[in-house]
């Protein structure tokens, strides 16, 4: 296998500290002044060459504002060696840790940037200490991390920083293959005059060239022409590379910023083809889960339940009612329509629904008229339908906990020893069963909430107390309840599980069904 040395460097800081000055100055450009606000609002991508030696590198500019932080997550995470921009008369920034602690996650090596040192505000000693404080030991004061103290505006020091990266760069290994599947992450999406779509695109691993299919989670297509960022024509895109992708216009509703990107290079041979058309449906179902996964990932962090449909109706107008009924997303359940076709589906779509336990969903249509181990629910009247929603989402909510009293009673006496402390009950109703949960109030407020350790009645202990019982004595570990005093009330109950059903949503009930029914059929 060919092997490539990638090389990726990110700019990163706070906002305001001077990226987009350090980007003009190596660029000969200048953005900072067409910038809404002043400010870099997405990742942007070029490439910059050291005169010495002819060294290229790419080098990618990320957003510093607090909104912006999914932008500098994807940065880190494309970056071999990141340079840090430190404000050297403000220091360390909210953004500034951010980007820190992100870099350390993806253990990206950092040289930083200690810029606007030619103004009166400058502190860099003051940097130093800051920068030790977020666990950033500079070589300066004897650490591992180097460091440049820059003017980005005058381009005081810029070449000392560049050759600096050059040599953290040097003691790494960065080498890739160029070989196979390239996966490549998405920069910038703009339709031409040819109503083609023009794809920025960072390549990540593999190569690029013209001719190559692209490949998203539903279409493919054959890239027409491979370019440079200046629009010169390429024969290979290689790791570490940013190129531009022209493709049919029709490719660009599945794509997305900082989205991933595949291709698989053209065939040569016919059974080259074949066994190309297999890694196609492979990466193609790959894609469709990760993208699935993606959408899902942060509500599925916080404990939300998930059902996934395939529709298939007997037209597009009842597809796109389908699809409101079933847009539903609460604090703990999230209805997703995961695909979905007019009259019938496919093969592959009925196997994707088996490989990830999603529901299937026939309206109106015909039964499917092959096997399979995936839930199909089959309706014609929509509140069928409906219903059969509620079921589905009551049976993966959890169930509420409810107290069932069993018994009450109230402390008349109070005994205590080194290890123990014991009470004696009156005016007891119901039955204290030991095992089962206690609550000690007093004053209408609950101070205890526990087990027991004994139950007795008239010294002799006992399991549960009887209907005949109006007293009974309770012990508990002394440590294990606070000080009690008589008239506390003490009540024995158990949890139950009550199966729960959940009411507040877009059609939930028969009535709501019916009148969506009649919405839809009535001419």
């Amino acid at each position: 296998k060919q092997r490539y040395q990638r090389r990726v460097r990110g700019v990163l800081g706070h906002v305001d500290h001077g990226k987009t000055t350090l980007i003009d100055s190596l660029r000969s450009t200048n953005n900072v002044s067409l910038e809404a606000g002043g400010i870099t609002q997405i990742n942007s991508i070029f490439q910059h060459i050291i005169p010495e030696d002819n060294f290229k590198f790419t080098i990618v500019d990320t957003p510093g504002h607090a909104a912006f932080s999914k932008m500098r997550a994807t940065g880190t995470v494309l970056t071999d060696v990141a340079i840090l921009v430190v404000d050297a008369g403000e220091g360390v920034k909210p953004q500034t840790r951010e980007c820190i602690e992100l870099l350390n996650a993806n253990n990206v090596p950092i040289v930083v940037a200690l810029n606007k040192i030619d103004l009166p505000k400058a502190n860099v000693d003051l940097c130093y200490e800051m920068l030790f404080e977020e666990g950033i030991e500079l070589t300066q004061i004897g650490g591992d991390v180097p460091s440049v103290s820059i003017s980005a505006l005058h381009g005081t020091n810029v070449p000392e920083l560049m050759k600096t990266v050059r040599k953290v760069t040097d003691t790494l290994d960065l080498t890739c293959t160029t070989e196979g599947i390239m996966e490549g992450v998405v920069f910038d999406i703009k339709p031409d005059k040819r109503k083609l779509i023009v794809t920025t695109l960072l390549v990540r691993s593999g190569s690029i060239s013209k001719g190559d299919t692209m490949v998203t989670d539903t279409q493919t297509s054959s890239i027409r022409e491979l370019l440079s960022l200046e629009g010169d024509r390429l024969s290979v895109g290689l790791p570490g590379m940013p190129v531009r992708v022209i493709g049919p216009q029709q490719f660009r509703g599945n794509l997305s910023m900082g989205g991933t990107i595949y291709s698989l290079p053209k065939p040569k041979r016919i059974k080259e083809k074949k066994e190309r058309n297999m890694v196609l449906n492979k990466l193609q179902n790959k894609i469709i889960n990760i993208v699935h996964e993606e959408k899902l990932h942060k509500r599925l962090l916080h404990g939300q339940k998930k059902i996934s449909f395939f529709l298939c109706a007997d037209s597009k107008s009842t597809l796109e009612i389908l699809h409101q009924m079933l847009d539903v997303e609460t604090d703990e359940v999230v209805l997703s329509v995961f695909d979905s076709s007019v009259n019938f589906l496919t093969p592959q779509q009925i196997a994707l629904a088996e490989s990830i336990n999603a529901q299937i969903v026939l309206f109106n249509v015909k039964p499917l008229d092959i096997e399979t181990t995936a839930t199909v629910h089959h309706y014609d009247i929509i509140y069928d339908l409906a219903s059969a929603i509620n079921s589905a989402i009551d049976g993966v909510l959890p169930p509420n906990i409810e107290k069932k009293e069993l018994g009450k009673g109230i402390i008349a006496e109070v005994h205590g020893t080194k290890k123990k402390r014991v009470v004696g009950v009156n005016k007891l109703t119901g039955k204290f069963l030991l095992g089962m949960n206690f609550t000690i109030s007093r004053s209408g407020f609950e101070i205890w909430d526990g087990s027991i350790d004994t139950l007795r009645f008239v010294k002799a202990p006992i399991l549960e107390t009887t209907s005949d019982m109006t007293e009974c004595g309770v012990s508990f570990a002394k440590h294990a309840v606070p000080d009690l005093i008589n008239g506390d009330v003490i009540e024995c109950y158990k949890n139950e599980r009550v199966p729960r059903t959940l009411l507040s949503s877009k059609f939930y009930g028969q009535e709501q069904a019916v009148e969506a029914d009649k919405r839809f059929y009535d001419p």
